[in-house]
């Protein structure tokens, strides 16, 4: 029985490194090739897996991205959950902050930019990305709450949602124009989602206490 369970142990381990070694190879490719022209077949061979076996983890090039798009959206909230490491004097810096660093990590990941903010990804992968909009969301607040205090909003989770949807549009647009997210564009994210945000909060909060 346990070498039985140890054997069947051994093969799921394998087969997450194979899952993973095709993912990985699908952000390689998405660093040249746009997304809408890949197929499960061209990630398989470029993983040096055989399309068989690739076909046992996802169902098509689709369902690949649908788990991408979850692994992306992971080290995404990773990157904005660092503590900021410098005072702030105004809670719209710490927006501007947050906004900043996402934009850095577009600017360092193709794959998450096809498949984020990029003009061909598919509604229902877009869709899917919202539930880490959510968290994303949650964590500007929680950024913003590391120096001031925040007034008690009811719908605080979802204004802060619709901030980096707001943010998340510009940055689409600019995809859309430039094929990738702009100093320019970045800029006009931070404006448009702190003057929906000024709309409920105060533009001066008083600073959270040591």
């Amino acid at each position: 029985m346990a070498l039985l369970s140890t054997r069947k142990s051994t093969t799921q381990a394998r087969g997450r490194a194979r899952r993973d070694i095709l993912l990985q190879a699908a952000r390689q490719l998405l660093e040249t090739v746009e997304l809408d022209a890949l197929s499960l077949g061209d990630v398989a061979a470029h993983a040096n897996v055989p399309k068989a076996s690739a076909y046992h983890f996802f169902a098509n090039i689709h369902d690949l991205y649908i788990d991408l798009v979850r692994e992306i959206g992971g080290e995404l909230r990773e990157q904005l959950a660092d503590p900021i490491p410098e005072p702030m004097a105004r809670w719209q810096d710490v927006v501007a902050f947050s906004i900043a660093r996402g934009v850095r990590y577009y600017e360092t990941n193709p794959a998450a930019r096809q498949l984020l903010i990029g003009p061909k990804t598919p509604p229902d992968i877009k869709r899917s990305d919202r539930a880490n909009d959510i968290e994303l969301g949650k964590l500007f607040a929680s950024q913003v709450e590391q120096f001031f205090q925040l007034p008690d909003l009811e719908e605080q989770p979802v204004l802060f949602f619709r901030a980096v949807e707001i943010a998340d549009l510009m940055f689409c647009l600019s995809m859309m124009d430039s094929g990738r997210v702009t100093a320019a564009m970045g800029e006009e994210a931070t404006k448009a989602a702190i003057a929906y945000l000024e709309i409920y909060i105060p533009k001066i909060l008083p600073p959270r206490m040591a």
